[in-house]
């Protein structure tokens, strides 16, 4: 190892002549303090970390700020967190959600100095999610106004494919718009880059040329290919995650939502009908196929969304097609002539505002009655997967989250189940406190357990003292312990030897066998025990300085 010179050419060491050619702080661009920061208030928490609301005090901007916690700090920085960082830093575009800023909060004088310091990404506030708005039933998707979300999400994800990036995890849930009308693609913490063609216009997609982790995009939104463990995919995988979101854009829920892998596939082949060679060529070859014999069927698209007119049909069946080779791609679905039809798409500030509404508690609602599976956790691409696409890692369901944050995790409102609620979904509170409940000793109280069945009593058992053991009749007067008293017997050393060999004490020392330690191990191997090795002699002398030491350290 090249050895560091005690001074430099002209005489000054080292460090003076770092100090003296050191930039200035300020010239450090994009990472800020949790102090320029003015908190608002939390807007969701979940097994990724927290989302705080803020307002930039040299901006006035709203942002989110989404803490990152550290569940294994000897892992060191989370790799999810680290390729959505990197991921997003790379990309600009009106459609991919900015990562505006890293705020960095320093463990202060007051607290543990032995905590590490907590990091924030700082993203532009967006008002909704599309998961959110799908669930409120105050909101009512135009045609239009689907079109316009459509294609924003077309765009985006002609971006992404551009630049050779796999999103991985294409859901509602993970699609942010604003009260100006802006779709944003968020989430990248299953994102990665993709070593394959960059899809083209009029081309199709093909087969992929490397492999892949199978266990990413949440169930619901989980394309054939990886439900029948293909490993080689490419980005047709998002292209289906892009149907499911248009569908139920459509029906305003989601079209495929299984309770299983196998359910998921059943209930895909029910829409787009059972796979075979000339719909999805090979697919008996997939490992998951192999022991597969689903029932002929031809598919219910037409007959499920009938009443929305052929357009939507004609786009579905495209961004749903079973075989990933030749499915569309994002450039060639914005060239749809759906789009192009009667209602024209509005534009992004013609679309009306709403109030905030995000991904929130969906056991709160009525008309749903399964909940959104958890995406993978993050962990699958690099700390250990849920094969089910079941959840932590860094993936959350919260915006400016992972989206994998597990099933009923609130997007924005944290505290009581009434207070997640939106204003339009609150109760008023009532007068009192509810009437407590009433006592066991209470003359209405009735036990709720089912009545047991209750015959007439039996004839009386004798009364038998069960414990003490009965005797023959002949050993009443006998005492139980028969073995003479311990002083009758004979001493040990005045019985006969066994042999001719004179006792042991008159044996010569020098007479007798003698085992080594290979003997030892021999018998103790025999006992099936292991003998442990007998210590070094220690140091007296370093023994009596160790003692002197230990009274300090007490």
């Amino acid at each position: 190892m090249e050895k560091v010179p005690d001074s430099t050419p002209n005489g000054t060491s080292p460090r003076t002549f770092a100090l003296n050619h050191s930039r200035p702080r300020s010239s450090f661009k994009g990472c800020s303090r949790i102090s320029d920061y003015e908190l608002l208030g939390k807007l969701g928490e979940g097994t990724f970390g927290e989302v705080h609301r803020a307002r930039s005090r040299r901006t006035g901007a709203l942002v989110a700020l989404k803490k990152i916690i550290m569940h294994h700090e000897k892992d060191g920085f989370p790799i999810t967190a680290l390729r959505e960082i990197k991921l997003l830093k790379l990309l600009s575009h009106k459609n991919i959600l900015k990562l505006e800023d890293m705020a960095i909060e320093h463990p202060t004088r007051q607290t543990d100095k032995r905590k590490k310091p907590i990091v924030y990404m700082a993203t532009p506030y967006m008002d909704h999610d599309l998961s959110g708005l799908l669930d409120n039933p105050s909101v009512h998707f135009k045609e239009p106004q689907i079109k316009c979300y459509m294609l924003q999400l077309l765009e985006g994800l002609r971006y992404l494919h551009d630049n050779n990036i796999l999103h991985r995890d294409m859901k509602a849930a993970n699609l942010l718009i604003s009260n100006q009308g802006i779709l944003q693609i968020a989430d990248f913490g299953l994102a990665r880059h993709y070593d394959g063609p960059v899809p083209e216009a009029g081309r199709p997609m093909g087969e992929g040329r490397r492999d892949y982790t199978g266990l990413v995009v949440t169930r619901w939104y989980r394309p054939p290919e990886l439900l029948l463990q293909l490993r080689q995919y490419t980005p047709a995988i998002d292209v289906w995650g892009v149907g499911c979101v248009f569908g139920e854009m459509l029906v305003g829920k989601p079209i495929l939502a299984g309770e299983s892998d196998a359910h998921q596939l059943e209930m895909i082949w029910d829409l787009m009908g059972s796979p075979t060679e000339e719909t999805m060529p090979r697919w008996k070859s997939l490992p998951g196929g192999e022991h597969l014999s689903p029932r002929p069927r031809t598919g219910n698209l037409q007959n499920r969304f009938r009443d929305f007119g052929s357009g939507p049909i004609s786009l579905l069946r495209e961004l749903l097609k079973l075989d990933w080779r030749t499915r569309i791609n994002a450039a060639d679905a914005l060239q749809h002539p759906y789009f192009k039809m009667q209602p024209l798409p509005l534009e992004p500030h013609e679309i009306p505002t709403y109030e905030e509404s995000h991904e929130l508690d969906r056991r709160k609602f009525h008309d749903r009655k399964a909940a959104l599976p958890p995406a993978p956790k993050g962990g699958t691409v690099g700390l250990g997967p849920d094969a089910n696409g079941a959840t932590a890692g860094f993936n959350s369901n919260e915006p400016y989250g992972n989206g994998r944050n597990g099933v009923n995790g609130s997007r924005y409102r944290n505290g009581p189940d009434d207070q997640r609620r939106p204003a339009w979904q609150r109760d008023r509170p009532g007068a009192g406190l509810p009437p407590r409940p009433p006592p066991n000793d209470d003359a209405d109280y009735r036990d709720r357990a089912p009545p047991r069945a209750r015959g007439p009593p039996g004839p009386r058992a004798p009364d038998v003292d069960t414990y003490i053991p009965a005797y023959r009749q002949d050993d009443t007067g006998r005492r139980r312990d028969d073995r003479p008293p311990r002083d009758d017997r004979p001493p040990r050393d005045d019985r006969p030897p066994r042999d001719d060999r004179p006792p042991r004490d008159d044996r010569p020392r020098d007479d007798r066998r003698r085992r080594d330690s290979r003997d030892d191990r021999r018998y103790d191997r025999d006992r099936g025990t292991m003998s442990r090795s007998r210590s070094p002699r220690h140091d007296r002398s370093r023994d009596r300085e160790r003692s002197d030491r230990d009274v300090y350290r007490r």
